[in-house]
């Protein structure tokens, strides 16, 4: 019976894996309130901007600011499904088969950077965490985001030649599928930079240099883009720690700007002039952004959500520390992905219902997996799992 199971553990991990689904996808109004899944598909509050978006495409009319320019990636997923007019739940179907095949890379990925057992665990975590896998359901950027960062790094993960043109049109579906793709440029640019100057590549960062003189402006152009579309300045002012979430404690002291023109240089002075409180509100919105926790979710959701962070988090961390390929570029990228989208929340807001915080798990667990395949090694492991 053991053999048998650790012959076949990736397919009974994914059989388990289709009755998680199966259960989520026929009982998931008994597991969340408030949903009605009777079309077969849920709707968050931006899908219509996407459904709306991708309907005047083919119309031959840009979609406007608030109907999308910024999520044209998905948008244009969403093109074919409304071309031939089907129902949306087979776009709930591609998501759900997306995420089969990023589910499988982030194993190799697991297994390339750390063991098999490692590679498990990182796969167990990522498919069976629930609040991952319910964007599956829903007509929102979620799921195609997360499964091509996974994608992005498994081609890094396993680079070739070939594979640059793959490389290439990732990285830019990912800058347009969310306004959040923009922070893919500053990690990709660091991430060459840091393994240049590891590995002394001197004409590498030099060519750095060159390309970023170069991509600069543009660059800057579309920061403020972002900022504008996102009304960043008025965001940080008005919707708390939380947006949304109507507490006295979640509230936010700062100085009204007389002039918000929400560029670059008026949010850089916005916050110089709200200083302290910046940085109190900055600790906050980063801790309910990592710990995933709300005041207003049930006891049981959130024991939910503690019980997941204690079992990765260590893991991960320990994975970072003992991680024996540093000299990687994917070393960097993955860390850095994680720290920029991370303080990017500081800068700016804690979701609702956290699924923001979703967009790193996946590289948390690639960490897990290293970490516990480092666990796995030690003395005392060896010898519990022996007796």
């Amino acid at each position: 019976m053991k053999n048998f199971i650790s012959k076949n553990i990736l397919y009974l991990i994914y059989i388990f894996y289709f009755v998680f689904i199966f259960l989520i996808f026929f009982y998931s109004e008994r597991s969340i309130s408030g949903v009605n899944f009777s079309n077969g598909y849920l709707l968050g509050n931006d899908s219509f901007r996407y459904i709306d978006g991708a309907n005047n495409i083919l119309n031959f009319t840009v979609p406007d600011s608030n109907k999308g320019t910024s999520y044209l990636g998905y948008i244009f997923i969403l093109i074919p499904f409304q071309y031939f007019k089907l129902d949306l739940t087979y776009v709930v179907i591609f998501q759900i088969f997306l995420t089969l095949i990023s589910s499988y890379c982030l194993y190799k990925i697991s297994k390339e950077l750390s063991s098999p057992l490692g590679g498990i665990i990182s796969l167990t975590f990522y498919l069976f965490y629930f609040p991952l896998q319910i964007y599956n359901l829903y007509i929102l950027t979620e799921t195609i985001f997360i499964c091509t960062i996974i994608f992005i790094i498994y081609f890094i993960v396993f680079y070739k030649k070939k594979f640059l043109s793959i490389l290439i049109f990732l990285l830019i579906l990912f800058l347009l599928l969310r306004p959040h793709g923009i922070l893919i440029i500053p990690i990709m640019v660091l991430s060459l930079g840091f393994w240049s100057i590891i590995e002394k590549d001197t004409k590498i960062f030099y060519s750095l240099i060159f390309v970023l003189l170069i991509i600069a402006y543009p660059s800057f152009l579309l920061l403020n883009y972002y900022l504008e579309t996102e009304s960043m300045i008025s965001q940080i002012a008005n919707m708390g720690i939380i947006v949304g979430y109507e507490n006295p404690n979640n509230l936010l002291n700062f100085t009204q700007p007389l002039n918000e023109n929400n560029d670059l240089f008026s949010l850089l002075s916005y916050l110089k002039n709200n200083m302290v409180v910046f940085f109190e509100s900055f600790y906050k919105k980063i801790y309910f952004f990592l710990i995933r926790i709300r005041p207003y979710y049930s006891e049981l959701h959130n024991l939910y959500l503690i019980l997941f962070n204690l079992l990765y988090y260590p893991l991960a961390i320990y994975g970072v520390l003992k991680f024996e390929l540093k000299n990687k570029i994917y070393y960097y990228f993955m860390l850095l992905y994680i720290f920029v989208f991370t303080v990017s929340i500081g800068f700016s807001f804690a979701d609702w219902d956290s699924r923001y915080s979703l967009y790193i798990l996946p590289l948390i667990f690639i960490f897990s997996g290293v970490g516990f395949s480092h666990i796995e090694k030690t003395k005392f492991i060896k010898k519990l799992f022996k007796n």
